[in-house]
C-alpha cells in the first residue's frame, strides 16, 4: 500500500506539472547496470520517451555516455528504477485520435511491482493533432512473469479521448487476467474517470 501511495502522488504531479522525474531535467545521482551486470554509480539524466537514450556520467567533470534500452539490464535514481521494455503496443497520439495503438520496439518502464505478474508505468510521447504540440501519453504495461514469450500489455492512464477506446483497450488485459475474476471484473465496470490504482493494487495482491 505504501508503493501505492507514492505512486499515486508521483502521479498527480505528472498531471499537474508534466513529467516530474527529478532526472527528466537535470543530472542526478544514479545507477546503472549494464548487460554483462557491472554496475555503475554516477549521475545520469533521462527524458522519458521512447526516443530518448539514458545520459550517464561518473561525475559532472565527464563526457556523458548515452546507452539504449538494449544496452542495460537497468537504472534506478533515489527510489525508482527502471528496465528495459521490448516490442509492445502503446496506447498514444494516433489511439486517442484515431483508434490506432502504437508500436514501441524499445524503451525504459519504471518498475511499480514485480512478482506474479510485472507492472511498469511508461510514457510514450506523440503529438497531439488537436493542440499541434508534442504530449506524453502514460501506459501502465502488464506482463505474465511466467509467459515464455514475456508478451507486454498496455493499457492507458488518463489519456484525454472516448471511453470507447478505453473500452477497447481493455481486450487485452481480459486475455492477460482470465484466471482471475475478480480482476475481470473490475476492469468491466472501470471507467476513465474511476481511479486505476484500486485495479493495480489488486494486481499487487497476487504479487505478495
Amino acid at each position: 500500500m505504501k508503493y501505492i501511495l507514492s505512486l499515486s502522488l508521483l502521479l498527480s504531479a505528472f498531471f499537474s506539472y508534466g513529467q516530474n522525474y527529478p532526472f527528466a531535467t537535470e543530472f542526478t545521482n544514479g545507477k546503472v547496470i549494464l548487460k554483462d551486470l557491472s554496475e555503475l554509480d554516477g549521475q545520469i539524466k533521462w527524458y522519458p520517451t521512447q526516443n530518448d537514450k539514458l545520459h550517464f556520467r561518473a561525475n559532472e567533470n565527464e563526457k556523458p555516455t548515452k546507452y539504449a534500452p538494449t544496452d542495460l539490464t537497468s537504472f534506478s535514481s533515489e527510489n525508482l528504477k527502471f528496465v528495459p521494455l521490448y516490442n509492445f503496443k502503446a496506447y498514444a497520439d494516433n489511439y486517442a485520435l484515431v483508434g490506432t495503438p502504437t508500436k514501441i520496439k524499445e524503451t525504459f518502464g519504471e518498475v511499480v511491482s514485480e512478482g506474479k505478474f510485472n507492472i511498469y508505468f511508461t510514457s510514450i510521447r506523440g503529438y497531439n493533432a488537436i493542440a499541434r504540440t508534442l504530449e506524453d501519453y502514460p501506459n501502465f504495461v502488464f506482463q505474465d512473469a511466467n509467459d515464455s514469450e514475456k508478451k507486454l500489455y498496455a493499457y492507458p492512464y488518463r489519456i484525454r479521448m472516448k471511453e470507447k477506446k478505453y473500452e477497447k483497450a481493455k481486450e487485452d488485459l481480459y486475455i492477460l487476467f482470465k484466471d482471475y475474476p475478480e480482476i475481470i471484473d473490475k476492469l468491466r465496470t472501470f471507467k476513465k474517470e474511476n481511479d486505476f490504482l484500486e485495479i493495480i493494487k489488486m494486481i499487487e495482491d497476487l504479487n505478495k
